[in-house]
């Protein structure tokens, strides 16, 4: 194959590799648009699994680099089937705490004292306790860090003036939301399934290390990296969900069989789209 960019000779090795012929020059041109334009890590993994599926079956010339787009575009699939176990975490973790919160605080914008205090000049350690409800340090430092970390203007709005309710909720990442959560366990426990309905014992421990599995997942997601071990991410997810009383085998039942009206392309192929490979 012709001269191409150093980040692409691992795939043009493992592409030596694979293919049982010596490809023509426009052949060559097609591959190339597959390193420049493919996820590099899925294309590979693609053509190290298309490798052990020619050993197991003639492959024949011409569907060669078709195979790999279809184990691409399997991968994808299953990289995307992630997305809405994760996205399912995240938002009842925000909902649920909302609502707990309130409940034990008395109030939905119980987050504005903190605000108020902290734009006056106080410190976290001003907060012993929240409208009578005594809480651990930790807690209040977790909060008080999501307005200190707090830089976009839209979100700075969303929490700032009176007549405030659950917008504090809707400016929180995953891993805030693990932050306050987890800083305060004893007074967070309760939002969560009792462990004899669990059937295990969901303490700080596990709940921290179950988090930072779907923490790192949905890192790897908004980063387009390959997710390596599904059924580890799956688990940590039914875990967390089971414990709010969600659970993910019918959620996952449910996406299977819903059906959205699908937005036809426009574009019609030309000569010069080569991925996917037909």
């Amino acid at each position: 194959m012709s001269s191409i960019t150093k980040r692409h000779i691992p795939t043009r090795e493992l592409l030596g590799e694979y293919l049982t012929f010596v490809p023509r020059p426009q052949e060559v041109d097609h591959f190339e648009v597959d390193m420049r334009t493919l996820n590099p890590t899925l294309l590979r993994d693609s053509i190290r699994e298309g490798v052990q599926v020619r050993r197991l079956q003639a492959v024949p010339v011409d569907q060669q680099r078709q195979i790999i787009h279809r184990i691409y575009t399997r991968k994808v699939k299953e990289f995307s089937s992630i997305y809405p176990f994760v996205f399912a975490v995240e938002n009842s973790l925000r909902s649920v705490l909302a609502d707990y919160l309130e409940d034990r605080f008395g109030r939905m914008d119980w987050w504005t004292i903190i605000r108020d205090g902290r734009d006056a000049g106080q410190t976290y350690q001003n907060f012993p306790n929240i409208r009578g409800v005594v809480i651990n340090p930790g807690f209040v430092k977790a909060v008080w860090k999501v307005f200190d970390d707090m830089i976009s203007a839209t979100l700075i709005h969303k929490v700032t003036g009176p007549d405030k309710s659950d917008e504090f909720y809707y400016c929180l990442t995953l891993g805030e939301l693990w932050s306050i959560i987890k800083a305060d366990w004893g007074l967070m426990r309760g939002m969560f399934c009792a462990n004899a309905e669990l059937g295990f014992n969901l303490d700080k421990t596990v709940f921290d290390d179950t988090l930072r599995v779907i923490k790192e997942t949905r890192n790897e997601l908004f980063h387009s990296n390959p997710i390596k071990d599904r059924k580890k991410v799956v688990e940590a997810c039914e875990r967390i969900l089971n414990a709010l009383q969600f659970h993910l085998g019918d959620y996952d039942a449910d996406l299977g069989a819903a059906q959205c009206s699908q937005i036809p392309p426009t574009v019609n192929r030309a000569q010069r789209h080569v991925i996917p490979a037909r």
